[in-house]
């Protein structure tokens, strides 16, 4: 009997013996890692580039140019396919993970020498692509570049989703397969690419747009990975134990950065979609306007209150804007006043001996030329020194429709229509569209009354924001309407800087102050010296 419990009781503890870890692996598991193991935590940080890597700088560099390249190429062509391909490529989550992963674990030197990888790969991509741009692209932005200038919110959420599961699938091994679905969902390189492009068009308000868009996807992709990696446990626990306070002074620190940056981003998100979609709509206008006729570079359309300019260069002569007019209006508003600049370049002619050939004219080129030339005569007849200018002139269903301009008034359409019917074999309706000059007399102009209220108003404006400690960011006079930009810590009372610009300028009602507040924010570490826990 007492063999018998004494084999029990050595087998007993024997089997106690021989696995000690029973009780560990029977802890129940939750579907988050509290706590890495050191080995994982290694392995992220060396696929992050945490950790020193031989030629790791090369080889980031290679794929960085090489994706924006195929990038570009994308862009240019208006192919989806070459762009999510460009966005495969990208390398540049990489750093960007690694910067939320040090945040993450208060290594502030290491964030900085990542963060520093991603704003030199920033603009050595944004270099490349307008070299690019310039080599192999020539008239309007395609559809892929466009759709890339006009952030919203929405880019804001999809970023921060992208990049708490890039974070999540680089923590857990077993879901590293969505991380090409990561790449393609918050792209870095095309926004990149769209910058350069447009920069290259003469484009800034399509390439703050697009740079906005990266900016938001890099901002949000820190602070959801830097979260994500906390909780996931990829800071080991004794690091927070022992890091205590510390550990939750660089996590609000780091929310406070994000928030800061996340407020200014909705507010330049909305500004920016909002001048973005005018531009696209006037250029589809203006596209439509000009059909068939082939411009030699993208029109440039601005905006000026109330009026519209857009200004065209072609190898052909100017066309009707009658259509432009009417759609600008429709959709912009009756108010706006929409003007055309049309600059019409000759092609370089190379003379060469040819077989000589017959021409046969048509009737309506035929009668196109005579009307051309039997209204340039009336525009000539008793023209004043400068002279009087044809613009343009079309002939449809029976109408002669003619852009004149020139000095004082429009001569009679009625001698005209007396000149046609005399020396053509058809009765022809003709429209005139006057565009009154007046001569610029030789020597300096006179001051405008802007111009002539600006000093005065300069100065009062810049002694009162002396004596207020406030900055004039901008003072512009249109039309007698003063317009100050102001920029400081505190909001002053500017009435009476209203009552002295109204004293000047003898009206009230005509003063518009803007004012933009600025906080400095200072961030105060305390660094406490710990025993250093081996990761």
């Amino acid at each position: 009997m007492t063999d018998t419990r004494g084999a029990a009781s050595s087998t007993g503890t024997g089997a106690s013996d021989q696995d000690p870890s029973l009780t560990t692996l029977q802890r129940p598991r939750v579907w988050w890692h509290r706590h890495l193991d050191s080995e994982e935590r290694q392995r992220v940080m060396l696929e992050l580039a945490i950790r020193r890597q031989e030629h790791w700088g090369f080889r980031f560099a290679m794929m960085t140019t090489l994706s924006v390249i195929v990038a570009v190429m994308g862009l240019s062509a208006d192919s989806a396919a070459v762009v999510i391909g460009a966005m495969l490529l990208a390398p540049l989550m990489t750093p960007v993970l690694a910067t939320a992963a040090c945040i993450s674990m208060a290594l502030f030197r290491k964030a900085l020498r990542s963060f520093g990888v991603v704003a030199l790969a920033t603009v050595g991509s944004i270099a490349l692509s307008y070299v690019l741009a310039a080599i192999f692209m020539n008239g309007e932005l395609p559809g892929e570049v466009t759709s890339r200038v006009a952030p919203d919110i929405r880019d804001l959420v999809v970023a921060l989703g992208a990049g708490t599961a890039g974070a999540y699938a680089t923590v857990r091994k077993d879901t590293s397969s969505s991380l090409p679905g990561v790449a393609v969902a918050v792209a870095l390189i095309p926004p990149l690419a769209t910058v350069g492009i447009t920069l290259e068009a003469g484009n800034p308000t399509f390439a703050r747009g697009a740079m906005l868009l990266y900016t938001t996807n890099l901002a949000a992709i820190i602070f959801a990975g830097a979260v994500v990696f906390v909780i996931t446990g990829f800071v080991p626990p004794k690091r927070l134990a022992t890091t205590g306070l510390r550990s939750l002074a660089v996590s609000a620190m780091v929310l406070i950065v994000v928030v800061a940056i996340a407020i200014p981003l909705f507010q330049a998100s909305t500004s920016a979609v909002e001048q973005s979609d005018r531009e696209i709509e006037a250029q589809q206008i203006v596209a439509t306007w000009l059909g068939p006729v082939e411009a030699t570079r993208t029109p440039d359309i601005t905006f000026e209150g109330e009026r519209i300019t857009v200004s065209v260069r072609s190898f052909e002569p100017p066309i009707d804007q009658t259509a432009l007019v009417e759609a600008m209006e429709a959709e912009f508003g009756a108010d706006r006043i929409v003007s055309t600049e049309w600059d019409q370049v000759q092609r370089a002619v190379t003379t060469t001996t040819a077989v000589p050939t017959t021409t046969i004219v048509s009737d309506e080129e035929r009668l196109q030329a005579e009307v051309e030339i039997i209204v340039d005569d009336w525009l000539a007849e008793d023209a004043p020194p400068s002279g009087r200018r044809r613009d343009a002139l079309t002939i449809a269903d029976g109408v002669v429709r003619v852009d004149a301009s020139g000095v004082g008034d429009a001569p009679s359409v009625a001698s005209l229509i007396e000149r046609l019917d005399a020396e053509l074999e058809q009765t022809l309706e003709v429209q005139l569209t006057w565009l009154k000059r007046e001569d610029v007399p030789n020597g300096e102009p006179e001051p405008t009354r802007d111009e002539v209220l600006f000093g005065p108003v300069e100065v009062e404006v810049e002694a009162w924001a002396t004596v207020n400690e406030v900055a004039v960011e901008g003072l512009t006079i249109v039309d007698g309407q003063v317009i100050v930009k102001l920029t400081g810590p505190v909001q002053p009372d500017a009435t009476g800087l209203v009552d002295s610009i109204d004293e000047l300028l003898g009206t009230t009602g005509d003063v518009q102050v803007l004012f933009t507040r600025r906080l400095d924010i200072t961030t105060t570490t305390t660094i406490l010296r710990v025993v250093n826990t081996p990761l």
